[in-house]
């Protein structure tokens, strides 16, 4: 790391980083105990503590927003940086889950697509998919194909955001919103505002979608100039509306989708992701608030150095996760038998420190910023 890279530094982004990376292991540690097919039931603590860590992934888009924009070099230098530490590290270890046994047979897989049922040898096919989309073997890493979306845009959108005013980004922000209430508007009617079956582009289709966490993650960054205390407090309201919103949401999807299968038999998932979406207005609520929470934040000495350890290597620590949330999930939960949420934070737990260990041997090795990142 260059001295300019130390100076620049934030430290509550090193808290937060660390913070949606154990989040993450969590909610991949809880997939077990999320539903169970034979009594055709949720586990309460599992959907409670996805609920309460739903903001895991908008946190890093956010974070890389304040990083990154505006771009300070040229395009070619930002790509190249994104290339080596982030493209390839992917690659890698896309590939290497390819072969990667697991304890089941299935975890959760990837989309259906038009090579699904050729019928073709499965190593074959999901390394054929890795530059398309993630697939059952590296099915966590789908939110990298959208994070790398985002880093071809930032360059187009960066001289923009370094002109834009206060109100500027308000009413970008403002129109973001509008889309997130779209989904429920379409439930009563499908095609609004300039779409049809043949154009579903409506009005507000490029105001949609993750970019907004961008803009979001820029405008707290810059305009929050609260002080700490009422940081805090008005991200703790935030984040308690938006997550009791969320879990009533939650709760409401999970019941949709126990009638769809006492009524047709069918195993509908579209349904359980319509409340609890990380585009969902509750969850935006949310994850404004987890910032605004810890946005402030100062620490020193050794915490400080603590947290940047660990920050540096969460991405390593995030590649690798996967693979033995399973296998530790496996063999944990048939040799525990407590409450099933403490069982679920004792695997994250054990997960982490795990894949801090082997990140950090790897971290040792001559250019092994592209294996980790």
């Amino acid at each position: 790391m260059t001295q300019k890279q130390e100076k620049n530094r934030i430290p509550q982004l090193d808290i937060l980083r660390v913070l949606a990376t154990l989040m993450v292991i969590t909610v991949h540690a809880g997939d077990i105990y999320m539903y169970d097919a034979k009594t055709m039931s949720f586990g309460t603590e599992a959907s409670v503590i996805a609920v309460l860590l739903r903001s895991c992934v908008p946190l890093f888009i956010i974070m890389s927003s304040i990083l990154l924009l505006p771009i300070k070099t040229d395009t070619t230098t930002f790509f190249k940086r994104r290339f080596s530490r982030v493209v390839i590290p992917f690659l890698i270890w896309s590939i290497i889950y390819v072969f990667l046994p697991i304890p089941n047979e299935i975890a959760f897989g990837g989309p259906s697509n038009a090579f699904t049922d050729l019928g073709m040898n499965v190593y074959l096919y999901n390394l054929m998919m890795i530059p398309i989309n993630f697939t059952g073997s590296n099915v966590h890493f789908w939110f990298i194909y959208i994070i790398l979306g985002l880093y071809l845009f930032m360059p187009i959108f960066s001289p923009w955001i370094k002109t834009a005013t206060k109100k500027m980004l308000v009413f970008y922000l403002s129109l973001w919103g509008i889309t997130l209430f779209l989904p429920y508007v379409h439930l009563l009617f499908p095609q609004i505002q300039g779409e049809c079956d043949w154009n579903s582009f409506g009005m507000f289709y490029y105001f949609g979608g993750y970019f907004g966490y961008v803009i979001l993650g820029y405008f707290l960054h810059h305009y929050n100039s609260l002080s700490i205390t009422k940081s805090v407090a008005i991200g703790s309201i935030l984040f308690i509306v938006g997550t009791i919103v969320t879990y009533i949401g939650f709760k409401s999807d999970q019941n949709a989708f126990l009638h769809k299968i006492i009524s047709s038999n069918v195993e509908d998932w579209k349904l359980i992701e319509f409340n609890i979406s990380f585009l969902a207005p509750s969850v935006v609520i949310m994850t404004a608030g987890v910032f605004m929470i810890f946005q402030k934040i100062q620490i020193s000495g050794l915490i400080e150095r603590l947290f940047k350890e660990l920050s540096v290597l969460s991405y390593g620590i995030f590649l690798i996760h996967y693979i033995l949330v399973l296998w530790i999930g496996n063999w944990m939960q048939d040799i525990l038998i407590i409450n099933a949420g403490i069982e679920q934070l004792l695997i994250a737990l054990l997960t982490f420190l795990i894949s801090y260990c082997i990140v950090k041997l790897i971290s040792l090795i001559p250019k092994s910023k592209y294996i980790i990142g």
